[in-house]
C-alpha cells in the first residue's frame, strides 16, 4: 500500500506538471549524425565551393574511394512524397521522405537506431545503402570538422542555449498559435537542430513539422537576428498545420472580398506573416523595437510584411485569431499600396502552373522566375491535364508548340473566360487573361521562336 501512495503521488506531481505548462517548449539539439550527412552533401560537385569543399580536397580522405561514395550519395534517390487532397493549393505542404530522414538522423543516437527508425520509408537497399555511407564519412567529419572545432561548438551551443532560456520564445510561439488559429498540443516541442558552422557565410534556417535546422557560424552573435528568423519559420508550421475547415473559412473571406487582387495576396500571406511576426514581432519584444534591417530579400514579402504589421500587432494584443475583418484589412492594404505587383511576373510566377510539351520550359522558368514558393509541372498539353491545371488557384502558363491548332481549342473549352477568344494558331502569341479565381491565365503559342524570346517581348524585365 505505501508503495502504491508514493507511486499515486509521483503521478499526480507528473500530472500538475503537464497541466500547467502554459507555452510549447522550445528546445536545442545537436545531432552529430545529421551533422555528418550535412557535411557529406556539402562536399557534392553538385554543391557550390564552401571551406568544407576546401578542407577536405586538402585532407587524407580526399581519395577515389570517398569520391565514389559521394557519387553514390548523389545518384541515391531518397525523396518520396504524399500530399493531402483537399487542401487549397499551396497551403499544406506535401511530406517529402527526405525530411522524415532529416528527422530521424536528428533524434537517432546511432546508425542502427537510425535504421530501425527509417526501415520501410525508402528502398531498404537505398536505406542501407544511405547509412553505410554515413559510416563511412562519420570519422571524416569528426577529424576534420568536429573535433578540432569542439571546444567553439560547445561553447557556440551554450550561448545559444542560454538565449534560448532567457527569452520566452515559447510564450512568442503560443501567442502566434493563437493568431493563426493552429492546433498545437503541448506535449510536443519545437526542437531546432543546431549545427555549429566553420563557414562565414551567414546562418540557415529551415522547417518541417515541429522541427527547425539552423547552421550557425561560430563567428555570428547576433541572435536576436537568428532567433527572430528561427520563430519565422516556426510560424510557417502555425500556418501549415491549421485545420481543413479554418483554411477553407479563410479562403472563402478572400473569395468573397470583392478585390481582383485578392487571390494573390492569399498567395503572399503565408510569408508576409511569418515576415511579420518574426522580424517585427518577435524581434521587437527582444529590442523594443521591430528590426531596423531589411525583413527580407524579396521586395514584395518585405513591403507587405512591414505594411500588414500594425494589423498583426492590433490582433496578437487582442489575442484574437485571423477572421474577416483581418482578412479584409490584409486585402486592402495590398490594394491601396502594392496593386501593380499583379502586373509584375516575379510576382505573379512565385505562386505557378505550368503545362506543356516541352520540358526544356520548365528550365527556363525556372531560370527566368527562380523565387518559386510552389509550382507545379506537367508535360502533355491534353484535356486532361488542363483540367487539373484548371483547378489550381495559381498562376497558369500553358506553352503550346505542337498540334497548335488542336491544343489552342483545348484550351478554349477549359477555360470559360475564353469562350469568345479570337486567335490565330498560325502566328505567335502570349495572351494573358484574369481567370474567375482571379488568377492569371498566359497562353503561348510557340511555332518557330524559343520559350524565352516570347516571354522576353511579351513580359516586362524581371527587376
Amino acid at each position: 500500500m505505501k508503495r502504491k501512495s508514493v507511486f499515486t503521488f509521483l503521478l499526480a506531481l507528473i500530472s500538475t506538471a503537464v497541466w500547467a505548462q502554459t507555452t510549447p517548449k522550445i528546445a536545442l539539439k545537436y545531432s552529430r549524425l545529421f551533422a555528418t550527412y550535412e557535411f557529406v552533401k556539402k562536399l557534392s560537385g553538385n554543391y557550390p565551393e564552401t571551406i568544407y569543399k576546401e578542407i577536405f580536397n586538402k585532407s587524407k580522405y580526399h581519395t577515389a574511394a570517398y569520391q565514389q561514395l559521394i557519387a553514390q550519395l548523389d545518384a541515391l534517390n531518397l525523396y518520396y512524397e504524399f500530399s493531402y487532397p483537399g487542401y487549397p493549393v499551396a497551403q499544406k505542404l506535401s511530406v517529402g521522405t527526405t525530411s522524415i530522414i532529416q528527422r530521424n538522423l536528428i533524434y537517432s543516437t546511432s546508425l542502427n537506431e537510425f535504421k530501425k527508425n527509417t526501415f520501410g520509408l525508402i528502398p531498404a537497399g537505398d536505406l542501407f545503402q544511405f547509412a553505410g555511407i554515413l559510416e563511412k564519412f562519420e570519422p571524416v567529419y569528426d577529424s576534420l570538422v568536429y573535433l578540432p572545432n569542439k571546444d567553439k561548438f560547445d561553447r557556440k551551443f551554450e550561448a545559444l542555449e542560454a538565449f534560448v532560456h532567457k527569452v520566452p520564445l515559447g510564450q512568442y510561439f503560443q501567442n502566434g498559435i493563437i493568431l493563426y488559429n493552429a492546433p498545437w498540443d503541448y506535449s510536443i516541442p519545437i526542437d531546432i537542430a543546431v549545427i555549429p558552422s566553420i563557414d562565414e557565410d551567414g546562418f540557415t534556417g529551415t522547417a518541417f513539422f515541429n522541427n527547425i535546422i539552423t547552421e550557425v557560424p561560430l563567428n555570428f552573435n547576433d541572435n536576436d537576428a537568428l532567433f527572430s528568423v528561427l520563430m519565422h519559420e516556426i510560424y510557417h508550421t502555425l500556418y501549415n498545420e491549421q485545420s481543413l475547415a479554418f483554411k477553407n473559412e479563410l479562403n472563402g473571406y478572400f473569395y468573397s472580398n470583392a478585390s481582383p487582387n485578392s487571390q494573390y495576396a492569399n498567395l503572399l500571406l503565408n510569408e508576409a506573416l511569418a515576415t511579420a511576426m518574426g522580424n517585427g514581432y518577435v524581434f521587437e519584444q527582444i529590442n523594443g523595437k521591430p528590426d531596423p534591417e531589411p525583413w527580407y530579400n524579396v521586395k514584395y514579402i518585405a513591403e507587405m510584411s512591414r505594411r500588414m504589421y500594425p494589423l498583426v500587432k492590433q490582433y496578437l494584443a487582442a489575442k484574437k485569431p485571423m477572421d474577416k475583418q483581418f482578412v479584409d484589412e490584409y486585402i486592402r492594404l495590398y490594394d491601396q499600396n502594392f496593386s501593380a505587383w499583379t502586373t509584375e511576373p516575379a510576382h505573379l510566377f512565385t505562386y505557378r502552373n505550368v503545362l506543356t510539351g516541352d520540358e526544356n520550359d520548365f528550365k527556363f522558368l525556372r531560370k527566368q522566375y527562380r523565387r518559386a514558393n510552389y509550382y507545379e509541372n506537367e508535360t502533355g498539353v491534353t484535356p486532361a491535364a488542363l483540367q487539373r491545371q484548371s483547378q489550381s488557384a495559381v498562376t497558369k502558363v500553358v506553352i503550346i508548340s505542337a498540334n497548335n491548332k488542336q491544343q489552342l481549342k483545348w484550351v478554349q473549352e477549359t477555360y470559360p473566360e475564353l469562350k469568345t477568344w479570337k486567335y490565330n494558331p498560325a502566328q505567335e502569341f502570349m495572351y494573358t487573361v484574369l481567370l474567375k479565381d482571379r488568377t492569371k491565365l498566359f497562353v503561348v503559342n510557340k511555332l518557330k521562336s524559343t520559350t524565352e524570346a516570347i516571354f522576353t517581348k511579351n513580359l516586362p524585365a524581371t527587376k
